[in-house]
């Protein structure tokens, strides 16, 4: 991970700001006319495959954890805060999170979610002004969408939850049977060399990725060097 050892200057975001504002707003309103429009479809054409709909929740969620570990390493590995375009509004957080990893629980839900809302509006637009089912692997698929983009929307939200010192009794009982993931097994990905357990939806890829040595494979094809010791804030 090439990050400085130093606490980070934080870019001037103002515009960006007002970017992720608008598509969290955008998202919500988008997701929930999406979500009228599948539960629509399904009671009145899919509703004898409804045992399907479960299984295909659970793919989209494993997705959204693999998603969410691929980008947090290529966040933690490749360019920098300085790097145009990318850097000040995506990269910069992974970066100044290992230098300050309490950092991401003084952000508010707009800094906490706009990245994820604002990458996944595309998709989002697709389903809401372009999108017509045409069966029921079309259905399927775009429930796999939804789910999947509500996952990764979760993502940071969650990510902070597994920061905090006393998140809310639900969110402890999520974190404490798995469901999402939770600060002891976070903590993993952050001991040096911070090189493992990326996944930061649910976490369940987590070991099995590790197993696999996807990170070291991908670090190898991307001729990525290996990680350097930071120097932290206290985790506390």
């Amino acid at each position: 991970m090439q990050t400085e050892s130093t606490q980070l200057q934080k870019p001037d975001l103002t515009i960006y700001r007002i970017f992720e504002t608008l598509s969290v707003i955008a998202f919500v309103l988008l997701s929930i006319y999406l979500g009228y429009q599948l539960v629509g479809i399904f009671s009145n054409v899919f509703v004898s495959h409804f045992y399907l709909v479960p299984l295909v929740v659970l793919f989209s969620w494993l997705g959204a954890d693999f998603i969410s570990g691929l980008v947090h390493f290529l966040g933690d590995s490749v360019g920098s805060e300085k790097t145009p375009i990318f850097g000040p509004a995506f990269i910069f957080p992974f970066r100044d999170h290992h230098v300050d990893p309490k950092g991401i629980t003084r952000h508010d839900f707009i800094e906490t979610n706009g990245n994820n809302c604002l990458v996944s509006l595309p998709i989002l637009i697709y389903y809401v002004f372009f999108w017509e089912s045409s069966g029921l692997l079309s259905f399927l698929l775009a429930v796999f969408w939804f789910f999947l983009l509500l996952g990764i929307f979760a993502t940071n939200q969650i990510h902070k939850w597994a920061h905090q010192d006393s998140p809310f009794v639900f969110i402890r009982t999520l974190q404490k049977y798995k469901l999402i993931l939770g600060p002891e097994h976070h903590k993993i990905h952050h001991t040096f060399p911070y090189d493992t357990y990326f996944c930061i939806t649910t976490g369940w890829l987590n070991p099995i990725l590790k197993f696999l040595r996807f990170y070291e494979s991908l670090r190898w094809i991307l001729r990525i060097p290996s990680p350097v010791k930071l120097e932290t804030t206290s985790e506390k």
